[in-house]
C-alpha cells in the first residue's frame, strides 16, 4: 500500500491555516477572559454599591453601571469578531507594525497602575458619561466594520459606508474618547505623558493601516482623497 506524504505546498497551506486558527482563538479567548473579569467586577460593584438615595449619588451609580456594562458589550463584540473575521488578503511587513499595533492597544493600561485622581462627584459622572459615549459609539462603528475588523495592520475588505463614509478611522476616534475618560480618572503628569505617547502610537498605526489598504485595494486612493482621516474637512 502506498503511503501519502504531504507536499511542500500542502504543508505550507496547513501552516497558514494553523496560524489563522491561532490568530483567531488567542485574541478571542483573551478578550473573552477580560469580559469575564469585567462581569465579576460589575457584580462586585453592584453588591458593594447599592443605589444611593439622593439624586447625585444615584446618577453617579447609574453612570458607572451603564459605563461598565457598555465596556463588557464592546469587549464581547471584539471577542466574537476575532472568531468570524475574514482572512486577510494583505498584511504589513516586518515586526515594527505588529509591535506598534500591540502597543497602541495595551499601552494605556499602564495608567491603571497609578493612583486614582481625587475627583468630585460631578467629575466622576462626567468621566463615566464620556466613557459610555465613547464605548457605545465604538460598538456602533464595529457593527459597520464587522468581519473586516483587525488588531494588526491587515486588509480584509474595504469598508466605506456608515461612519467610514465620513472619516477613514472612526474607531480610533471613538476609542480615544473612551480612553480620554480613563485618563480623567487617573489624571496626573505621568499619566498624561502616557496618554500622549499612546496617541503618537495610534497615529503611526493609522499610517500603517492606510499603507496596507492602499496596497490591497486600488480604489482606496480615491476613497482616501474624498475622506478625512479623523476630522471632516480638518484632518
Amino acid at each position: 500500500m502506498m503511503k501519502e506524504y504531504d507536499t511542500p505546498r500542502s504543508s505550507q497551506f496547513n501552516r497558514v491555516k494553523l496560524f489563522d486558527f491561532i490568530s483567531r482563538i488567542v485574541p478571542s479567548s483573551f478578550f473573552l477572559f477580560v469580559v469575564l473579569l469585567k462581569v465579576v467586577d460589575l457584580y462586585v460593584f453592584l453588591k458593594d454599591h447599592p443605589a444611593a438615595g439622593n439624586n447625585t449619588e444615584f446618577l453617579r451609580f447609574l453612570a458607572d453601571v451603564v459605563s461598565k456594562s457598555s465596556i463588557i458589550c464592546f469587549l464581547g463584540l471584539m471577542s466574537i469578531l476575532f472568531l468570524i473575521r475574514l482572512e486577510p488578503i494583505e498584511k504589513a511587513r516586518g515586526i515594527v507594525p505588529r509591535v506598534t499595533a500591540i502597543a497602541g492597544t495595551f499601552f494605556m493600561s499602564l495608567v491603571t497602575f497609578f493612583p486614582r485622581a481625587n475627583l468630585t462627584m460631578v467629575q466622576t459622572v462626567i468621566a463615566s458619561s464620556i466613557c459610555l459615549v465613547g464605548t457605545a459609539m465604538s460598538i456602533f462603528v464595529l457593527t459597520h466594520l464587522g468581519r473586516s475588523y483587525s488588531l494588526m495592520a491587515e486588509a480584509r475588505r474595504l469598508v466605506t459606508t456608515g461612519p467610514y463614509g465620513i472619516i477613514r478611522h472612526p474607531l480610533y476616534v471613538t476609542e480615544e474618547l473612551a480612553t480620554f475618560a480613563v485618563l480623567i480618572q487617573f489624571l496626573s503628569f505621568s499619566t498624561l505623558l502616557i496618554f500622549l505617547v499612546h496617541v503618537l502610537i495610534q497615529f503611526q498605526r493609522m499610517k500603517n493601516e492606510e499603507a496596507v489598504l492602499e496596497k490591497a485595494f486600488p480604489e482606496y486612493q480615491a476613497y482616501k482623497s474624498s475622506t478625512a482621516r479623523l476630522i471632516p474637512r480638518v484632518y
